[in-house]
């Protein structure tokens, strides 16, 4: 790994809510032991930081696909200073999918597959799926993806730390 031109990134992807974001705080360290130095980038700090620079992108599916490009180019910046990316985010659009996967070198998808139903029934995200507008799985059809690298299954059974040890033991397989 020593020897490497650019960093490896991982996206992990799914419905508010799936476990995104616990996940990557669970698996970051083992990550990073198994392939160097990597930053943990979450969806919803992006788009901050993309506002201080008057880069606001809406929660609309087209402006979910505009977005992709300066986040590729964010994730672009620390793959080119061999730096790894640990990256969650809704992302279930095709279009931010496809370009991910093309401009992106060293790409491994991972899908968190929950369902929307007992996700909202559990009362995750409370938050979000209380809007009236623009939440994915809801009011905007989720463009699964037909092959992402990696699919881990959430179904709210068992504990997040067991899905953590199946996605290490999954990656490990990939990394």
């Amino acid at each position: 790994m020593k020897n490497k031109k650019k960093g490896k990134c991982i996206i992990i992807f799914g419905f508010s809510g799936s476990g995104k974001t616990s996940l990557s705080k669970l698996i970051f360290k083992k990550i990073q032991k198994k392939i160097g130095k990597t930053v943990l980038l979450d969806g919803n700090d992006l788009r901050n930081i993309l506002i201080t620079f008057d880069r606001k992108y809406g929660f609309e599916k087209e402006e979910r696909s505009k977005s992709a490009v300066p986040v590729s180019k964010i994730i672009n910046l620390f793959l080119n200073k061999k730096i790894n990316v640990l990256y969650n985010n809704v992302g279930l659009n095709k279009k931010a999918y496809d370009l991910w996967k093309k401009k992106i070198s060293s790409l491994t998808n991972v899908y968190i597959k929950s369902d929307i139903k007992k996700i909202i029934k559990f009362g995750k995200k409370k938050e979000v799926y209380r809007l009236k507008k623009n939440v994915v799985g809801v009011h905007i059809k989720p463009d699964i993806p037909k092959k992402p690298d990696i699919t881990i299954e959430n179904n709210f059974d068992r504990s997040l730390k067991t899905i953590s040890k199946e996605l290490i033991f999954k990656l490990n397989k990939k990394l």
